[in-house]
């Protein structure tokens, strides 16, 4: 688990160091007796397209978060888990408030296969992402995230992990 933190560490830095228009964001969410605290990186755009006050984006994300399991039972109550996405923004350009919505897909390391009663079957999942917000003109952003986290079937058992998460962001 070490080596996986520390190898995300060194991802998050460099994302850090080479972007052209970063942000940062607070990720909290929950669903059943699962939780999710993270932080996610922002980095340039790899693709942007104009549409009059619109625009849209694909931009890679990076993430470490730290999940919780607060039910009954023998399992794990906490997994890390650290993940890189592609994001796809359609945003507004323009104004005080400029809203946006965005999906995504990506990969994660879980430190371990199971996380309460759930088995995940192995520790390296796919993510979906779907969600909306508000940018704020002052580099602030407020949002809704829906996460999937799954095997893809690639091993038995995959119960997977799903999380609606409030997010609070900030551009550098």
């Amino acid at each position: 688990m070490r080596q996986i933190l520390v190898l995300a560490v060194g991802v998050l830095t460099a994302a850090c160091a080479s972007a052209q228009e970063r942000a940062v964001t607070l990720h909290y969410g929950e669903q059943d007796n699962y939780s999710r605290t993270g932080l996610s990186v922002r980095v340039a755009d790899v693709w942007r397209s104009n549409y009059g006050h619109w625009r849209a984006a694909i931009h890679p994300e990076f993430e470490l978060s730290r999940f919780r399991y607060s039910g009954g039972g023998l399992g794990a109550s906490l997994l890390d888990q650290a993940g890189a996405a592609a994001i796809a923004r359609f945003a507004r350009n323009d104004g005080a408030l400029r809203p946006y919505v965005e999906a995504g897909l990506g990969g994660a390391v879980f430190g371990r296969s199971s996380l309460g009663n759930k088995e995940f079957g192995t520790r390296v999942q796919f993510s979906e992402h779907l969600g909306a917000g508000i940018e704020f003109s002052s580099g602030w952003s407020a949002g809704w995230r829906y996460s999937h986290y799954s095997n893809g079937d690639m091993e038995k058992p995959n119960d997977g992990l799903d999380l609606h998460q409030l997010l609070i962001g900030a551009r550098f």
